[in-house]
Parts: C-alpha cells; structure tokens; sequence
C-alpha cells in the first residue's frame, strides 16, 4: 500500500510536466492516466501517450513503497484550490486518498499492473547541450514546421549536430526556417545525430523545459527514439522515420539577382499595420503586394471593406519587381531577427524569397510567393 507525503505545488508541477504526454485512449484506458511511483528515497510521476513519455521527479516522504496509475484531471483541479503546502496521499481498496489538515478526498485509479513499461535509451550518441540553447532554437524553427499530421514528414523540427554545430530546421512545405549555431566548451565530440522530433514533442519539450532550473540538457539518440533530461524532467520519445526535405539543397539553389536592405524594426511594424488588414481577406488570406521600385518598398494590402499602402525606405541592387508574399509569414520571422536590418534575396515574382539578418547567415527563411493578383 503506498503511502507518501509531499509538497503540494511540486506535486501539482509533476503533473503539469508529465500530462502533457498523455491523451484519452478508449482502448488502453490505463494510459489515460498518470503513473506514480514511489521507492526508496525517490518518487515521480509518469505519462505516456507510447511515443512520448515524460519523467517528473518530486520532492516527497515516502513513507511506504508503492506503485498508483490515477486520471489526474480531477485530481489537478482540487489540488490547486487547497492551500496547504503539504499533503499525504495513501492507497486504499482500489482508491487514493489525499489528507491535508482539514480535509480528506478520494479518487479512483487504474490497474498499476497493466501500465505500460517504458524502457528508456542506456546507449546511443550522447551529448550535453547548453538547455537555454537548445530550447531557444528550438522555439524559433518550430514557427515554420507542418502544424497538422496530415503530412508526418514536416510535422517536425529536424536536429542535427555535426561538426560541432547544431542545427535546427523546419518547413511546412510553403516555407523553411533554418538555424545554426557553435557548439563549445567540454564535453563536445565528433558524434553525429540527425532525427525529426514531432513537433507535438518539441512543443512539450519548449514548455517544459523553459521552467527548468539548470542550464545543461543530456541529450542522446539511439535508433528511432531521443531521451531528454534537465533538472527533474526528462523525456523519451520517438523520432518520424520519413525522409525529411533536402534542405541543404534548397538553400544553395536559390540564384537571387536582387538584394534589399532595410530596417528591421520599421518592417516588423509595417508588417503588423498591413496585417490587420488582410488576415481575413477572403481571395488570398494574409497576402500583401510587395513593390519594391528603387530604393521604396511600397505595400499594399486590402479586406472586405477597406485598404491600406505602406511604403519604407530600402537600398535595393538589381531591378525593380512587384511580388505578392503572406504578410503573417514574414513577420513570423522578421519579429525573430535580432539585427537592426533585414536583408532581403528575389529574383523573380513566382520564385522563393530569402530572408537573414545582415551580418549572419546562422539563421536563415525562405518563404514562396503567391499567385499575383491583378489590382
């Protein structure tokens, strides 16, 4: 019979941490809920949904040993309205209790012993990473990538480390964002990884993660699974077997016969004045005419019952060019770049549009066109 004591709000940020693996499953109902452990001087919580599993260790007595799976969304609730800094939970006939000072509940769990065993990677490519680091990339790519599973291939952020860089790439077939950066320091090796992290994982991994202490992440890779841990959290997961886009490719053929440079920040507002008027266009949804005519970018972008032109001042080479662009896209980036200006890479109306900031080509977009209309 377990039995343990511990504090309420790491309690309830075990389960923050772990849920975010789990999902209602009809056929296994036992995965629906959170496996809890106790034994020795460690207790954790669990979730798994079978390709993603989180860890949380919690701070805790155990008093005795023992093994619970419970549906925490209940459980979640009533612990955040309490507001006792301890609490005991014991096991009961089928049931847990939780005891604070004035009052006791109970809930029901599952059968411990049909929960899933998740065996976690012992070997494989090891490396460890500066957390802030990777989680930083993580959150820029991750704006780029497939948001839907209907195409597995994009729904992902693509990592790799090799030539002790890191590289992190996402496209979700209409764009690419692509970032890099030096590893340093000991501990780097020769060793290479490249996988695709779903992107239901890397969301997971940047919300967790974020609220972490610590600044180093062990990071290891072992066939089709990654495993992460930081501080009190780590986390198992598969990669996407599927082919990613050739992505070195696609960087190296652009042949751009035109260079723009311009203020970032100025276009970042622009981008954000034109984009109230156009993100419910019903021809073209978030699509702006971009006329780059000299050393003048004017933008003009209209709704259902109204317009807007915008104009910014640019240094252009090459000759002038009238492109359409989904404005959402571009500000998705721009807002990202931490440079004063922003240079800009076309060569044609219907091909794709290269976006960095002046100075660095460690974080790159492209972005395609769309059709343009007549005005």
């Amino acid at each position: 019979m377990l039995k343990i004591s511990v504090n309420r709000v790491s309690f309830l940020k075990g389960i923050q941490n772990v849920e975010k693996a789990v999902t209602d499953n009809k056929i296994r109902p036992v995965i629906s809920g959170i496996y809890l452990e106790a034994k020795g001087r460690m207790i954790f919580l669990r979730g798994t949904d079978l390709e993603m599993t989180i860890n949380s260790l919690i701070d805790g007595e155990v008093i005795q040993e023992g093994t619970i799976v419970f549906s925490y969304q209940t459980v979640y609730e009533y612990l955040k309205e309490i507001k006792e800094e301890n609490i005991t939970i014991v096991e009961d006939e089928g049931k847990i209790v939780i005891e604070s000072n004035n009052a006791s509940s109970e809930f029901s769990v599952y059968d411990a012993s049909e929960y899933p065993m998740i065996k976690t990677i012992e070997e494989g490519n090891e490396f460890f990473l500066n957390k802030n680091s990777f989680v930083a990339l993580l959150e820029k790519t991750r704006v780029a990538a497939g948001n839907t599973p209907d195409n597995l291939s994009v729904n992902c952020v693509r990592v790799e480390i090799e030539d002790r860089k890191m590289k992190m790439i996402a496209s979700d077939g209409y764009r690419m964002m692509y970032c890099e950066e030096d590893m340093t320091g000991e501990g780097i090796t020769d060793k290479v990884v490249k996988v695709s992290v779903p992107l239901k994982t890397v969301d997971s991994i940047i919300k967790i993660l974020k609220n972490v202490e610590g600044e180093v992440l062990n990071f290891r890779n072992e066939g089709n699974q990654i495993f992460l841990r930081s501080g009190e959290v780590s986390i198992l997961s598969r990669v996407i077997d599927l082919a990613f886009p050739d992505y070195k490719s696609i960087l190296k053929s652009g042949n751009y016969s035109k260079n723009i440079l311009m203020n970032n920040n100025n276009f970042v507002s622009v981008l954000k004045r034109v984009l109230i008027f156009v993100k419910n266009n019903s021809e073209a949804k978030n699509s702006a005419i971009f006329n780059f005519i000299g050393n003048k970018l004017y933008i003009k972008g209209v709704s259902e019952n109204a317009k807007i032109k915008e104009e910014i001042d640019t240094l252009k080479e090459g000759d002038d060019i009238k492109i359409s662009l989904n404005v959402k896209f571009l500000l998705d980036y721009a807002q990202l770049v931490e440079e004063d200006n922003l240079c800009i890479k076309m060569s044609a109306a219907n091909s794709a549009v290269f976006l960095k900031g002046e100075s660095s080509d460690k974080f790159v977009y492209l972005t395609m066109p769309l059709a343009l209309r007549e005005e």
